[in-house]
């Protein structure tokens, strides 16, 4: 009675077809990149599979589990005047998560709390920037990530929420001969290669763009209800850790961390 289990399974197929008609373009498509040619096509079935459980500790708290697989389908990118065409080759992930939830103060709070880690092999990445401004798909042979995230929400009184959530999230690329190109007037952070006359980053070890290692947020609520609606008061402020905003580091596509950033109504 106090232990539930559940499983499951999924099939997908996933197919794309991505023509482009130069007739049907400005000037006839004559400023588009056709060196890697104007049509692709992706073909792939998968099998995807998830095992989870939840223990009941108390009629107000469980402990959870979680094992599970995900798939996504390749990716085609249309040729453009900056970029060839290019395909992303399908990616899949395997995940762990293990938690624990509860209800606190007489059910007036609620905690949750979880630590998590996964695997994504073939991860799917779009390159932006490099001597040519292109935007053009890859793959990375592997990407890894774990962390922990806990939320509390708690009325401090009968019309007075509080509500305050953390992360810490450990992201990574692994595939050391992956390289792209880098902005030609950054100062860019990562080993670089030089190869066809352009510089190109190792990109090995970076975190995922746009990923902070530490994340927190915090809002107050306080309503009093009138006729048919309510009257409000709300703050909201967040927190971020410094973040890459492209594959490659440099110190100009950095958005610097240990800013707060609030909002009040």
């Amino acid at each position: 009675p106090r232990v539930n289990l559940r499983a499951g399974v999924r099939y997908t197929r996933d197919n794309k077809d991505l023509v482009t008609e130069p007739d049907n373009l400005p000037r006839g498509g004559s400023d588009i990149d056709a060196s890697t040619g104007l049509a692709a096509g992706t073909g792939v079935s998968k099998v995807n599979w998830d095992v989870s459980s939840v223990y009941k500790l108390t009629d107000a708290a469980n402990l959870y589990a979680r094992v599970a697989t995900g798939f996504r389908g390749a990716t085609i990118q249309p040729a453009a005047t900056f970029n060839p065409m290019s395909v992303a080759r399908p990616e899949t992930i395997v995940s762990y998560e293990v938690g624990f939830k509860t209800d606190l103060m007489q059910r007036r709070a609620r905690l949750s709390f979880d630590i998590y880690s996964y695997t994504v092999k073939d991860l799917q990445l779009t390159a932006v920037g490099g001597t040519s401004n292109s935007a053009i798909l890859l793959n990375a042979d592997r990407s890894a990530g774990r962390g922990a995230e806990l939320d509390l929400d708690a009325y401090l009184g009968e019309n007075l929420l509080w509500s305050f959530g953390g992360s810490y999230n450990h992201t990574k690329i692994k595939d050391a001969g992956l390289t792209l190109g880098a902005c030609a007037a950054c100062t860019v952070l990562n080993p670089t290669v030089v190869k066809g006359g352009s510089t190109l980053g190792l990109i090995d070890g970076n975190p995922l763009p746009q990923a902070p290692r530490w994340s927190a947020n915090t809002s107050l609520k306080y309503t009093y209800p009138v006729a048919n609606g309510e009257f409000y008061a709300y703050t909201d402020w967040v927190y971020r850790s410094a973040v890459n905003f492209t594959l490659y580091r440099s110190a100009e596509f950095t958005g610097m961390g240990g800013n707060v950033m609030f909002m009040t109504g």
